[in-house]
């Protein structure tokens, strides 16, 4: 049985060295002085996205729509306005970016609010993409991200 398992080992390294060999260039850090490249980018994608773009949008949307279901009566944001970014840090003091941004959101209650996200590089599944942490100024009653939302605002 040793014996026959032997060459499908060899199939397997040598695959795998492939493999390695083929993506290693994708893999190098970037630069110094490389811009807005990430880490480890497949495509060259700025390192976190910018405020309004509509997949941020949609995990701010579902971050509060989450979060919100089972203490608020499930109040979610229609729309966001007036989108804005507060500000954008890199290497202070971490070596990850983080976008900090502020919108005005209508709410499914017909009330319009603030809220702050922060948008964090390498925070996402397993490190390998952006996440974010959103606050709606007045509904959050546990204080999970300090008065008025502090802890994601810069």
């Amino acid at each position: 049985m040793h014996a026959f398992a032997r060459p499908f080992r060899r199939i397997l390294a040598a695959g795998a060295a492939g493999l390695f060999l083929a993506l290693a260039p994708a893999l190098q850090p970037a630069e110094a002085g490389g811009g807005d490249r990430p880490y480890f980018s497949w495509n060259g994608e700025p390192r976190v996205p910018a405020c309004d773009t509509p997949a941020v949008r949609r995990a701010v949307a579902g971050q509060i729509a989450r979060a919100d279901a089972d203490y608020l009566d499930g109040i979610r944001i229609e729309d966001m306005s007036r989108v804005v970014e507060t500000a954008y840090t890199q290497g202070t003091p971490s070596p990850y970016a983080r976008r900090f941004c502020e919108a005005r959101a209508d709410m499914s209650d017909g009330r319009s609010r603030h809220v702050y996200y922060a948008i964090m590089e390498h925070s996402g599944f397993v490190g390998l993409s952006w996440d974010l942490r959103a606050c709606v100024a007045g509904l959050d009653p546990w204080r999970v991200y300090d008065a008025r939302c502090r802890t994601v605002r810069p």
